[in-house]
């Protein structure tokens, strides 16, 4: 049985009105070139209905006051058409972000979390524990935002100045991609502080992402960026209740630092920073977990580091199927491989899809906000039918847009 808690009213009532004037004088549905940030402009988003709950987290008293920590925020979103796919979706977004980044794209087209309702799914998006709609205590450490200098250097315009090779190739950022264009400046206000104590929120994420889907039922797990973090934990923490992961570019590599502008601390168990199962165990990684350099490093193609053989194995994450997805032009593109060998190493089903190999050109880090974003949530569609075994022969085909 699934329990929730406070509800909000349908957005389908509330749309009423706007789909109305949807209808301009002439009969036609406005262009997606009058939807633009803040103009009031209707939007292509599908009708649902709404509400929100929290789950995880637990009180704490001091000094004989009780306060409750580490809940999620999870905003629940059904198809007006009602659901028809036997999986939910629940989707884990980048540092800096918060659920909203599913919603629409900045220029306010057809965002993912849209565009699934539509094909029936049943989508939870969260905020991660002490970001954004869940609570921080104001103690806990954090580190500001990217700064829209760097946003656009690595995110939104990296052909600019291409600090990888790949980065000329970028042409799907919709507008200037810098700061005074005002998609940009709609995509930079989304974006705020990341907490830095990375193996707290990382284990109360297990606890709280656990918990939601012992509530919703075994579910397809979606993230972005460094919020592919939590999968890997929450798979492992219930793998039975994980139907497949969608890893959309997967914070830097296993046991490394991403080298650039915004470091992030290598994680110790290859990765995440808290702790996964391998057989045999790790008690101690920097003793139980060795890993060398592998492969020649180059600008297109980063060197990986990988478990020194023999190779340990993620007993619980081998139970779930996983794709990794990475953008032509986007910096992943030069390592996220590494992410995929370290998986296939420890026993993990994993496929590889790089965008251009399938027709799919020029997207970058945000490629689910990008021009051509159905097209890539298309590719991420059929792999999930793969998994149910309810292939829909009638879905479109990826463009090259």
């Amino acid at each position: 049985m699934r329990v929730f808690g406070f509800s909000a009213l349908a957005v389908i009532v509330q749309s009423l009105p706007a789909l109305a004037a949807m209808v301009n004088a002439t009969g036609d549905m406005p262009s997606p070139d009058n939807a633009r940030p803040g103009s009031g402009a209707p939007s292509e988003q599908g009708l649902h209905s709404r509400s929100f709950f929290y789950v995880g987290g637990q009180y704490v008293v001091e000094e004989g006051q009780s306060r409750f920590i580490d809940q999620m925020y999870v905003e629940r979103l059904v198809p007006a058409g009602g659901v028809s796919q036997s999986n939910p979706m629940v989707f884990f977004h980048g540092g800096g972000a918060s659920g909203t980044t599913w919603l629409n794209t900045p220029d306010d087209r057809q965002g993912w979390s849209s565009w699934f309702l539509d094909q029936g799914y049943e989508v939870y998006l969260v905020d991660h524990t002490s970001i954004a709609r869940s609570p921080r205590r104001t103690n806990q450490p954090a580190r500001d935002a990217t700064s829209a200098e760097v946003a656009s250097l690595v995110f939104t315009k990296p052909e600019e100045r291409a600090l990888y090779p790949q980065a000329v190739k970028h042409t799907q950022w919709p507008g200037d991609g810098k700061k005074g264009d005002p998609i940009f400046d709609a995509f930079y206000k989304s974006l705020g502080p990341i907490v830095t104590d990375f193996e707290r929120q990382q284990n109360a994420m297990r606890a709280a992402g656990a918990a939601l889907l012992e509530q919703i039922g075994e579910s397809f797990l979606v993230s972005h960026s460094f919020g592919g973090l939590f999968p890997w934990l929450i798979a492992d923490e219930v793998p039975d209740m994980v139907k497949g992961i969608v890893s959309l570019e997967p914070v830097s590599p296993p046991f490394e630092s991403l080298d650039g502008p915004m470091p992030f601390p290598a994680r110790q168990y290859g990765l995440t920073d808290a702790a996964l199962t391998y057989s045999p165990p790790v008690n101690d990684p920097k003793v139980d977990l060795p890993n060398e350099k592998v492969g020649v490093d180059r600008p297109e193609r980063r060197a990986c580091r990988l478990q020194t053989a023999p190779a340990k194995q993620l007993v619980n994450l081998k139970k779930v199927p996983v794709v990794v997805i990475v953008g032509e032009a986007s910096i992943h593109a030069t390592y996220d491989h590494c992410t995929v060998d370290f998986l296939v190493q420890a026993g993990v089903p994993t496929k590889f899809i790089r965008l251009e190999e399938i027709g799919i050109f020029g997207n970058g880090h945000f490629s689910f906000l990008e021009k051509n974003n159905i097209d890539i949530a298309k590719v991420a569609k059929e792999w999930m039918d793969e998994q149910t075994k309810t292939k829909d022969p009638k879905a479109p085909k990826p463009s090259k847009s």
